[in-house]
């Protein structure tokens, strides 16, 4: 009877032990600011959690995942684009391109992922669909292919225009076929991207700081307007699975992040591994010697002359 009763107690600690291990793993969707979210793996489309991921909100700088990924399917990389005058209107974030200026379009590419650059989404826009509008309609085109049905585009940048949307639901579609190409995926996973600037280099970091401090995470894009507030789009690997986390709305994006992300890692990135993180940039400049004067120069070459001649004295016969 004794034996039979610790058998019962040791039965009711387990259970109350698995209880306790599962309230940790548990979201606490009060606790998250974003009005919409979504966490789903990326190959069976398992939803692992989410809050109201069907509403069509602003996208703000999402938006490059697919202005980036029509970009690599539509071009080479190596053409040359010379931006029109609209570059000086575009507000940052900014390459600072100047009008009529030849630029790769690997970098302008790769300004866009990596920098957010909303200029250099532009001239990407203009040169492969002749308007930002008729780039627009192909963005808009191509989210119909993938299923993205509640999602309307209506420029590269993601900057606020009245009609522009998506969902949380469409963003993940939109980021799972973007993974799928590998020249994406590198350049999502980039931390650092070197443009040059007329005589300068300037050395921009990713924005998207879980590269810097979260093992798991593979690739991401972050956005911000005022009207749109916070966005995010990521994806993150656990035992050989991919998960893709989507926000919208967020007054946080960081802090909403990680406390989703709870659901699947005991391990996450504390507030000040993610401060450290912050994006930066700054320029980089060549070091140059100083050419010597003429008259400097042959004082240096007596100077040398006279040592060889104290080190080296007339032997005696």
């Amino acid at each position: 009877m004794k034996f039979l009763k610790q058998i019962v107690l040791l039965f009711f600690f387990l259970v109350l032990t698995s209880l306790s291990y599962g309230q940790n793993h548990i979201l606490d969707k009060n606790n998250v600011t974003a009005t919409s979210y979504l966490l789903v793996e990326k190959d069976t489309w398992k939803i692992i959690d989410g809050r109201d991921y069907h509403r069509p909100l602003p996208p703000a700088s999402t938006t490059k995942v697919l202005t980036t990924i029509i970009a690599i399917e539509n071009i080479k990389g190596n053409e040359i684009i010379r931006p029109d005058t609209g570059v000086l209107k575009i507000p940052r974030s900014k390459l600072n391109l100047k009008p009529g200026h030849g630029y790769r379009a690997q970098d302008l590419i790769k300004g866009t992922m990596i920098e957010s650059a909303n200029d250099a989404a532009y001239a990407l826009a203009t040169y492969i669909g002749g308007s930002e509008e008729n780039f627009a309609n192909l963005m808009n085109e191509k989210a119909r292919q993938l299923g993205a049905v509640n999602t309307n585009f209506k420029n590269a940048s993601g900057l606020y225009a009245p009609e522009q949307f998506t969902t949380c639901y469409d963003l993940a579609l939109i980021f799972r076929y973007a993974l799928s190409n590998p020249a994406f995926t590198e350049i999502a996973r980039t931390k650092y991207f070197l443009f040059k600037e007329g005589k300068k280099t300037v050395r921009y970091q990713n924005h998207n700081r879980f590269l810097f401090c979260f093992e798991p995470a593979i690739a991401g894009k972050t956005g911000y307007t005022r009207a749109s507030r916070h966005s995010y789009v990521g994806a993150f690997e656990k035992d050989g699975k991919t998960y893709i986390l989507t926000i919208l709305g967020s007054e946080d994006k960081w802090t909403d992040a990680v406390k989703i992300l709870k659901v699947l890692y005991d391990r996450v990135p504390t507030d000040e591994e993610l401060r450290l993180a912050k994006a930066s940039s700054f320029v980089l400049t060549s070091y140059k010697k100083e050419k010597m004067k003429k008259t400097s120069l042959k004082k240096q070459k007596t100077k040398v002359k006279n040592k060889k001649i104290k080190r080296n004295p007339s032997k005696k016969r």
